[in-house]
């Protein structure tokens, strides 16, 4: 009997010891162990029948302590089975949007959302950033903002240039206004809108200051441009030449009959154009080299000793060419705008090298009353202006 309540007391401290494996409640037959049931681990089996007195403890008991241990094991696989380590970086951004420009401020925030990262943001928080194939890339080092409209899916990004500060003086071409501000690394917010119109900036705020039909012409550096003309009259001077005005209408030298005359510096010798086309009215030359009136400056007694061309127009008006130092055409002969005439001087009264047009009244004379004309290149043409003849064949 005390060996039987021996083996007892240890079949139920055993079951005791199994955790969660649960006491056995199948008692075997006289002499016999109480065997503990299976744990939650899964692998502990059910009691089994009681050993003989003096046996081994319960098969029950041992698989219960077997079935704890099988839970621990099973709950330590789950947890290395995990698909990614707490300490593993985010993935690289896929190109989030589609393919294209990204500013990076966009950039980053579709990066935060998603949970990846882009490392060409890395020193380039400014710029703007393109996606290709799922690469990213610095497309742009931005001088000013890079724009973008964040509730737009449209790829339209792009770097957007400081506003240039007020650089005109008078007047400007859209088109050259913006070369300088390409110079300057700026932009204008007009263009390229008004490429082809006058803007200025009164007030240091860039305005339209006349809107050029025809566009408009770019003139050398220091002299304000100006709308293209409808003017069927055209610079008489060679074929992208440029040439300054050094007296124009309405000064003390041109008044009267020469009101409205333009003069231009030049070398003896250079070619003269027609500026329109028509018909050599009449030609003098009174004033050959060598001759009284031939290259002497500012005498008025040669008033009327300049070497002289005149072409008549189809609306019966008359250019007048004067000072030349030599002549290349007939009276009766058609010319057309761009042809020669003869060569520049200095013949007559005349203060230096130079030609003098007009567009004049027919009076049967040479010297008739001049009339308002412009020119196509440049209807604002004044003293100090200087021009590049469009006049080409």
């Amino acid at each position: 009997m005390r060996h039987a309540l021996v083996f007892l007391t240890l079949a139920l401290a055993a079951a005791c010891s199994s955790d969660d494996g649960g006491a056995g409640d199948a008692v075997g037959g006289a002499g016999g162990v109480v065997g503990g049931s299976g744990g939650s681990g899964g692998s502990g089996t059910g009691g089994s029948g009681a050993a003989p007195a003096g046996g081994a403890a319960g098969a029950g008991g041992a698989a219960g302590a077997s079935g704890a241990a099988g839970a621990a094991g099973a709950a330590g696989s789950d947890a290395g089975s995990s698909d990614a380590s707490p300490d593993a970086p985010p993935p690289v951004c896929k190109c989030v949007k589609g393919e294209g420009p990204y500013c990076a401020a966009r950039a980053a925030a579709e990066a935060k959302q998603k949970g990846c990262v882009i490392p060409a943001l890395e020193g380039h928080a400014g710029d703007l950033l393109k996606c290709e194939n799922d690469k990213w890339s610095v497309l742009e080092d931005c001088k000013g903002t890079c724009k973008y409209t964040a509730s737009s899916a449209k790829l339209d990004d792009h770097c957007e240039l400081p506003i240039c500060d007020c650089f005109v003086q008078v007047a400007w071409c859209g088109s050259g206004a913006a070369k300088e501000a390409a110079k300057k690394g700026c932009q204008i917010p007009l263009l390229p809108e008004h490429d082809g119109d006058i803007l200025y900036c009164p007030g240091g705020k860039w305005s339209v200051k006349q809107d050029c039909a025809l566009g408009c012409v770019e003139a050398p550096t220091g002299t304000p441009d100006s709308c293209k003309s409808t003017s069927s009259y055209k610079l008489p001077f060679d074929c992208n030449s440029t040439r300054s005005c050094t007296n124009g209408n309405h000064t003390n030298t041109h008044t009267g009959k020469d009101e409205y005359a333009y003069d231009f510096g030049m070398p003896i010798g250079t070619s003269v154009r027609a500026m329109r086309s028509g018909t050599v009215l009449r030609t003098r030359y009174p004033s050959p080299p060598g001759s009284a009136c031939y290259n002497t400056i500012g005498s008025s007694s040669c008033a009327n000793y300049a070497n002289t061309v005149e072409v008549k127009h189809s609306d019966g008006t008359v250019g007048l060419y004067m000072h030349l130092s030599a002549i290349s055409v007939k009276v009766g002969q058609a010319v057309n705008q761009g042809d020669p005439l003869g060569k520049s001087g200095n013949s007559g009264w005349s203060f230096g090298p130079h030609l003098h047009v007009q567009v004049q009244q027919n009076c049967g004379i040479w010297w008739c009353q001049s009339i308002p004309f412009k020119f196509a290149e440049d209807s604002t043409i004044s003293a100090g202006t200087a021009v590049k003849s469009q006049n080409c064949p």
